[in-house]
């Protein structure tokens, strides 16, 4: 047998490097091509290498949690002598191995899931052996980890309803004491913050009284039946969000101070923030604004879940124009999001809850809605920002509006 020398390939996009999160094989395991050898983490996105050829693992480089070098020594492989197209060179980049790709389960590698599923998996005592997975290629994902984990009671629901404030999970904002590596999706969201905190940030805040909208949202329920099961406040915060960007394309821009240029963007594609287990993610709705109501609470369920159980792609997470985030879910009113670079615009919203509202001149209880706008001060002046939210504002008092495109 002669030995494959397998480095960290050229994963495009401009990366450079990229975390190890899990080797999928040991020292003296037979492989076969293709098989997968390594997870590792790039752009917020998890990535399965496979191995080029059939043979053995003789020597793995980098240990979890190291952070590799394009070039870098992965793995050395004995070539088996039955491969018979061994690579004249090292691929340029890896196989495609994403949601995508469907490939059968091979046997022996034990079952395949996110790291996160697998460390919920050991603090909830479940064996993942006995999980059948229905993610792409048979990965296991949060919700049939959940479904195992509640086979004899009726399972949790998967869908959150931004209107109340999720369960608040136990081990939320505990660490031990002492140093800790910075890994993971928090390594690559400490670099976009860091990126992020040298925009000059300015802020609109509001409250809009949400009884419309509410039972708009209830009469769509009603008369879509199955279609409109995942109709949640969130897809009418999005189409009001996208629909104000077309009335303020300067909105919907990123800034290159590098350059000294502002391109405003064609489409409208809104990333919204998902909290996971491992951290932050915000996958991205492609042009949100042509959707209806219906086919955009479909699409942010669809995300929602892929970022959750770490099935996103690093595309689906990549060029948004403006982001929207939740922060309502955990029972939140008002915050400062931080725009995101290169964009120009964030938009957070707070829990709709009742509060002392006027209404025609009486104070009265009723359920508002707290709206927060941040932008980058360096191309959105005061004016802009405050039209853009009153925009928001009012589409949302009036959701009949939405439903016309």
């Amino acid at each position: 047998m002669s030995e494959l020398e397998f480095i960290l390939p050229d994963v495009g996009e401009g990366l450079e490097e990229a975390e190890i999160l899990e080797w999928l094989v040991s020292p003296g395991d037979p492989v076969r091509r293709d098989q997968p050898l390594v997870e590792i983490l790039t752009d917020k996105s998890q990535t399965e290498l496979p191995s080029p050829v059939a043979g053995v693992i003789q020597r793995l480089g980098p240990d979890v949690g190291d952070i590799a070098h394009v070039g870098d020594l992965l793995v050395v492989i004995a070539v088996d002598s039955q491969d018979h197209h061994p690579p004249a060179i090292l691929p340029s980049a890896p196989v495609p191995t994403g949601p995508a790709t469907a490939r059968a389960h091979h046997p022996g590698l034990g079952p395949k899931a996110s790291p996160a599923v697998r460390r919920k998996a050991r603090d909830a005592g479940v064996d993942l052996a006995s999980v059948s997975g229905t993610g792409p290629g048979g990965r296991i994902t949060q919700d049939d980890l959940e479904r195992a984990e509640s086979r004899s009671v009726q399972a949790r629901p998967s869908r959150i309803d931004p209107t109340q404030p999720v369960a608040v999970q136990p081990d939320l904002g505990q660490m031990a004491s002492g140093e800790h590596p910075l890994r993971g999706i928090r390594r690559v969201t400490a670099q976009a913050m860091e990126r992020s905190w040298s925009i000059p940030h300015i802020h609109g805040m509001d409250e809009i009284d949400a009884t419309n909208l509410l039972n708009g949202r209830r009469r769509i329920k009603d008369l879509s039946g199955e279609r409109g099961a995942q109709l949640t406040p969130l897809a009418f915060l999005v189409t009001a969000v996208a629909r104000s960007l077309r009335r303020y394309p300067v909105v919907n821009a990123s800034i290159d101070m590098a350059l000294g240029t502002v391109t405003v963007h064609e489409q409208v594609d809104i990333g919204i923030a998902v909290a996971t287990p491992d951290g932050l993610l915000v996958p991205v709705i492609r042009n949100a604004d042509l959707l209806d109501l219906l086919e955009l609470a479909d699409e942010i369920s669809r995300l929602t879940s892929a970022a959750r159980d770490r099935t996103i792609t690093a595309e689906q997470m990549r060029n948004g124009t403006c982001t929207v985030t939740n922060y309502g879910s955990l029972g939140g009113r008002f915050s400062s999001p931080i725009v995101r670079s290169p964009e120009v615009c964030i938009v957070g919203f707070g829990a709709i809850r009742d509060r002392p509202f006027v209404v025609d001149g009486s104070v009265m209880a009723r359920p508002t809605l707290p709206v927060v706008t941040g932008a980058d001060h360096r191309l959105i002046d005061g004016d802009v920002l405050t039209a853009f939210q009153e925009h928001v504002c009012g589409l949302l008092t009036d959701p009949v509006a939405l439903m016309v495109r």
